[in-house]
């Protein structure tokens, strides 16, 4: 495939790394003060959203979704386990497998985030037209396919020469 030539720069690739860390270090702004989360390093954090929004996390999964080591992983998830936010259940499929999940401790924390970062997004979407509010949701469905399609090309060949 031949690379494109853009004559502007919105899609130059130091121009999109810019919206991006803009983008992040926004949304992470926006991640309310609760003493529970600012305790928490930066994996932690990652381990405990990870762990909440999605099913059948593992170790493993962490390591690979987030691009860090399993021990690193490991770390944060014996720390969350020990402040009572996450606990790991035994796979019925493979008992040599356990899932990380939230422990109602957790549940509880994860449902005061959502609803302070609710109540935040809520006043900030209020100030957009509906046309703009359409655009930002399509603008997040086409990040998560541009998310996605990265994680496949970083586990393929061509992206573990680039990655290792």
């Amino acid at each position: 495939m031949e690379d494109k030539n853009f004559e502007d720069n919105t899609l130059n690739p130091e121009h999109i790394l810019k919206n991006i860390v803009e983008i992040v270090t926004g949304m992470v702004s926006l991640i309310p003060e609760i003493p529970e989360l600012e305790g928490m390093s930066t994996t932690e954090l990652y381990v405990f959203l990870f762990s909440a929004t999605f099913d059948n996390v593992s170790n493993g999964t962490l390591a690979k979704q987030l691009n860090i080591s399993k021990a690193a992983v490991s770390i944060a998830t014996k720390s969350l386990i020990k402040k009572g936010l996450i606990k790991t259940i035994q796979s019925e499929e493979d008992r040599r497998h356990f899932y990380i999940v939230l422990s109602d401790e957790g549940k509880s924390l994860y449902k005061q985030l959502l609803k302070a970062f609710e109540d935040i997004f809520n006043k900030i979407l209020s100030s957009l037209s509906k046309e703009e509010l359409s655009n930002l949701q399509l603008g997040f469905e086409v990040m998560v396919k541009f998310s996605r399609m990265l994680n496949e090309y970083k586990m393929s060949d061509r992206g573990d020469k680039i990655w290792s």
